[in-house]
């Protein structure tokens, strides 16, 4: 006898222990619980941002672009068409009737710590401000939704709780290890190996496509521009491994601040800063970064 399909619909305790499908981690399995219903398409936030990343991420296009190459009608109909859930989901929904839909089970915002900014600074009136500056930005990240929808659904709130840190690492790489250059326009410079060596629990941020698509686009609405530069003597698709995560050489990562979040001046201020937290608090730094805490710049 064949061993069963466990589908998304089993009961965490009905999954082996070994079972690599389907994940108990699964956001979008997680919200279908709480919700009750027995799959996405009835719920009144069909097709959230989460089910369509998650859903819509397999299907024809796209699984003949990560071979390269076209599959044929027969390798569609078995091995592609029956794991297409978003359009299984969609004919679905069109099925129901209004009384089937069930409103989305809303969660309370999220618990975000961020530590006033400190008095009596030991600095210029200028650094102060740059500082000032930098605490701002961090705060709205903290509280931003970073591009996504529905965050006050359970998937997405966890989704931002899981991203938000991906930003907030970034930019702590960056300013703890990069090189503050004016050659041109002042910017800080990391090398690749050690922007790889220091990502923390951020392993996500090898991903090439997350940092280009997510990272750096949401970071550039917040006046941080950030890219990837390409050594010299380097070929650019020899940057990325073939399932397009980043090697630990060839490049360098660039990151300026626009006007709009206090150019020169708080670069300079988010070096100080990352550079005080490491010395005192080492491993735990971090985690005082995330909080905007910038006690650590007191008079004691």
């Amino acid at each position: 006898m064949r061993n069963p399909c466990f589908i998304c619909q089993t009961p965490n305790e009905e999954i082996p222990k070994r079972a690599k499908l389907p994940s108990r981690n699964c956001l979008v399995r997680q919200c279908v619980e709480k919700i009750g219903v027995e799959n996405c398409a009835y719920c009144s936030r069909f097709p959230c941002d989460q089910v369509k990343d998650v859903s819509g991420a397999w299907n024809r296009q796209k699984i003949e672009e990560k071979l390269g190459a076209p599959i044929s009608d027969e390798d569609y109909h078995t091995f592609v068409e029956p794991f297409e859930a978003l359009s299984l989901l969609e004919a679905i929904r069109v099925s129901l009737k209004p009384e089937d839909i069930v409103e989305a089970a809303k969660v309370p915002p999220l618990k975000i710590k961020i530590v006033d900014f400190p008095k009596n600074m030991p600095f210029s009136k200028e650094e102060t401000e740059a500082f000032k500056t930098l605490h701002k930005l961090l705060a709205a990240i903290k509280r931003s939704s970073l591009g996504l929808k529905d965050v006050d659904t359970f998937a997405q709130q966890q989704r931002l709780k899981r991203r938000t840190p991906y930003f907030l690492r970034f930019l702590w790489i960056l300013g703890r290890f990069g090189e503050f250059k004016t050659e041109k326009d002042a910017c800080l410079m990391g090398d690749a190996k050690t922007y790889m060596a220091n990502r923390g629990s951020e392993k996500i941020l090898a991903s090439w496509h997350v940092v280009r698509d997510t990272v750096f686009k949401i970071l550039l609405e917040f006046g941080v521009h950030c890219e990837r530069v390409t050594l010299k003597r380097v070929k650019e698709k020899d940057l990325t491994t073939g399932t397009g995560y980043l090697r630990s050489k060839g490049w360098a990562m660039k990151m300026s601040f626009e006007k709009e979040a206090g150019g020169a001046s708080t670069l300079k201020a988010l070096q100080t800063y990352s550079k005080r937290l490491d010395k005192k608090y080492g491993k735990k730094a971090f985690q005082y970064f995330s909080d905007a805490d910038m006690r650590v710049l007191g008079k004691g």
